[in-house]
């Protein structure tokens, strides 16, 4: 089953989330591979929508700081929105608030390329 689905926006991806929760490493694993593959195949502007997102474990927290240096890399630029209360607290306390650039919701974050 894919982790994620691309919605286009322009030359922005919108990347939604399928499953709320990402413990299992099978499932971390494939979710890394297809959010690196969206970078392999080019986009620069991106969003991640978190908003079905519940948890997220300490290995996918990583993949998502891979993929913003990937972002980094190519001059591109990664939005997160719509953190539940839980992921925002987990991104206080782990200080990965201040790395990533974070909005309220979709339309906020795609305002803000």
């Amino acid at each position: 089953m894919e982790q994620i689905e691309l919605n286009k926006n322009g030359e922005i991806t919108v990347v939604q989330f399928k499953r709320n929760k990402y413990l299992a490493s099978d499932d971390i694993q494939q979710m890394g591979d297809e959010l690196f593959q969206v970078v392999a195949d080019g986009a620069t502007q991106v969003v991640l929508d978190m908003s079905a997102v519940e948890f997220l474990s300490s290995a996918a927290l990583n993949r998502l700081i891979m993929l913003n240096k990937k972002f980094k890399d190519v001059d591109g630029a990664l939005r997160l929105s719509g953190l539940t209360s839980e992921i925002d607290k987990i991104f206080t306390i782990t200080r990965l608030n201040t790395l990533f650039k974070i909005h309220p919701d979709v339309p906020s974050a795609l305002a803000s390329f």
